[in-house]
């Protein structure tokens, strides 16, 4: 199944290694958009999903990652079931 991921950034070097790791990781039907925090237009999403620190990866609305992810990533349903027990996002 594809996931929608966001990577939300602030331009540093840890948020392109925040991308980079994501994009290596992740399969080809994945969607994957880097917004930048401080762009106007990312505005209501960085608010909806309380972005407090960058890097920050939300996953499908469910996931929520703050910081470089220090274990490796890759695609598949076992390896999301993990994120959504350990990382969930919670509501605002």
């Amino acid at each position: 199944m594809p996931h929608r991921i966001f990577v939300f950034s602030g331009g540093c070097r840890l948020c392109e290694d925040a991308a980079d790791i994501v994009e290596l990781g992740k399969c080809k039907e994945c969607k994957m958009e880097v917004l930048r925090v401080d762009a106007k237009e990312n505005r209501a999403l960085v608010k909806k999903y309380d972005i407090s620190a960058v890097p920050s990866i939300v996953i499908d609305e469910k996931i929520k990652v703050v910081g470089v992810p220090t274990f490796p990533w890759f695609c598949g349903e076992e390896f999301y079931g993990k994120l959504e027990r350990e990382y969930p996002l919670r509501p605002r």
